[in-house]
């Protein structure tokens, strides 16, 4: 009976474990780089995991930190930040697989960033 409940806590190690340990931890410093048509702009992002949940900041520059608010499942790494404008708020919805110290971006449109893709590494 003990080797059966041995086995059977292994098993649900295993099979629930494993999504947890292949999402990794995001958090730490990232260096962030946006290419569109209008060009190439790094950013510094502080990221800050808890389980699934992704929160803290980006420093666009001219001193404008945004707040980040997203989501790890698995690899796939999901996240939005506001940027605030005269003519209103506008949110930037940002889509990227992680591997290790990366993170490879989808395409997207960034306001008026424009639309292409977008990296990151640790520091």
């Amino acid at each position: 009976m003990v080797q059966r409940l041995a086995v059977v806590t292994l098993a649900a190690g295993v099979v629930f474990g494993a999504p947890l340990l292949a999402q990794g931890n995001l958090t730490g410093e990232w260096e962030m780089t946006l290419r569109t048509q209008t060009g190439e702009t790094s950013w510094d992002a502080r990221f800050e995991q808890d389980g699934t949940s992704i929160g803290g900041e980006i420093d666009i520059g001219d001193r404008e930190i945004l707040a980040v608010d997203g989501t790890l499942d698995g690899s796939a790494l999901t996240f939005t930040v506001v940027v605030p404008d005269l003519d209103g708020d506008q949110p930037i919805s940002f889509e990227g697989e992680v591997s290790g110290d990366s993170i490879q971006g989808a395409s997207g449109s960034f306001s008026w960033y424009g639309t292409g893709d977008w990296v990151a590494s640790r520091k």
